[in-house]
């Protein structure tokens, strides 16, 4: 068996392996040898093989002076040099008397 035209086209070959592929799953299953879900399993990670998955974008937000690190890069030391200013949350004040916390609401 000779084909007329030896030189294929990358997408006719891919063409044909797909195919052939197929017809050779699809006869297995009618055989016996495959069930449908182990058929399923064969083609979701063929498909996963032939169109990888992009990776996930770092979603934000992310706080001020973060530095991301792609896998496989090691994790860079925090950088101290600033300081972190904490805001002082105490009801009322630094003594507690300038502004006691109150809630005011009416129940009807």
């Amino acid at each position: 068996m000779s084909d007329a035209n030896p030189f294929k086209t990358p997408e006719q070959e891919a063409e044909f392996t797909r195919k052939l592929v197929l017809g050779l799953l699809s006869t297995l299953e009618t055989k016996g040898l495959l069930s449908s879900p182990e058929l399923d399993s064969i083609l979701r990670a063929a498909r996963l093989a032939a169109y990888p998955v992009a990776p996930a974008h770092n979603a934000g937000p992310a706080g001020p002076g973060t530095r991301w690190v792609k896998p496989g890069e090691p994790a860079r030391e925090m950088d101290r040099s600033t300081p972190i200013g904490i805001p002082d949350v105490r009801a009322g004040g630094k003594d507690g008397k300038e502004n006691p916390l109150m809630i005011d609401m009416e129940l009807d």
